[in-house]
């Protein structure tokens, strides 16, 4: 190899160097171009933890939302089921009075009254059985109370009587039927009276 040949590659690296060093120092961060980066990385994250708290919070919001809509379609018809109890008591009350007078009437002798009163006691009791299919497709529930221990969630003791053949707080009668919606809500606690 002459040279010639020698300096030639030396004189490319030198070109090279002396192209390359600007752009060297220019990749250099200064203290003030890293601290303007680590700034704007904070930012950065700043606006990401924002972003996913955001984003967080309308899911929980949502979720909500969607609880809060199923209730009010579940529980939509609580006021008018409560104005209906009322004539379900007047349509027991009078299925009761009517047997009661059936019964006296049987027993002064007066037919004629009687087939009145069971035919009048027919109606009353279909009346009352569409009702109860209503409530039923509804999901209003009669509650069961007689027998049961009291409990304050649902019922509602009127009177307490001394008797010892039962325990404490034992519920001996039922004054006015308790009902449920949906099986988990109380519409209307039982008016009972227990035993002491």
């Amino acid at each position: 190899m002459n040279k010639k040949d020698k300096k030639a590659p030396e004189k490319e690296e030198s070109i090279l160097k002396n192209a390359a060093s600007p752009i060297l120092e220019n990749e250099q961060e200064t203290p003030a171009q890293e601290a303007s980066v680590s700034s704007l990385q904070e930012e950065v994250q700043k606006w990401k933890d924002l972003a996913l708290r955001s984003q967080a919070e309308m899911e929980n919001l949502r979720k909500r939302t969607q609880i809060d809509i199923e209730k009010a379609h579940k529980y939509a018809i609580v006021s008018f089921a409560k104005e209906l109890l009322n004539v379900d008591d007047c349509l027991t009350g009078a299925i009761n009075h009517a047997k009661s007078g059936m019964e006296k009437l049987k027993a002064e002798g007066n037919d004629d009254c009687i087939v009145f009163f069971e035919n009048l006691l027919k109606g009353v009791e279909m009346t009352q059985k569409q009702l109860s299919t209503a409530f039923e497709h509804n999901t209003i529930q009669k509650m069961p109370a007689l027998g049961q221990i009291f409990d304050p969630n649902l019922h509602k003791v009127i009177q307490e009587i001394e008797d010892e053949t039962k325990e404490p707080g034992t519920i001996l009668q039922e004054l006015q039927t308790g009902f449920t919606i949906a099986g988990d809500r109380v519409l209307r606690e039982a008016m009972v009276i227990v035993s002491k």
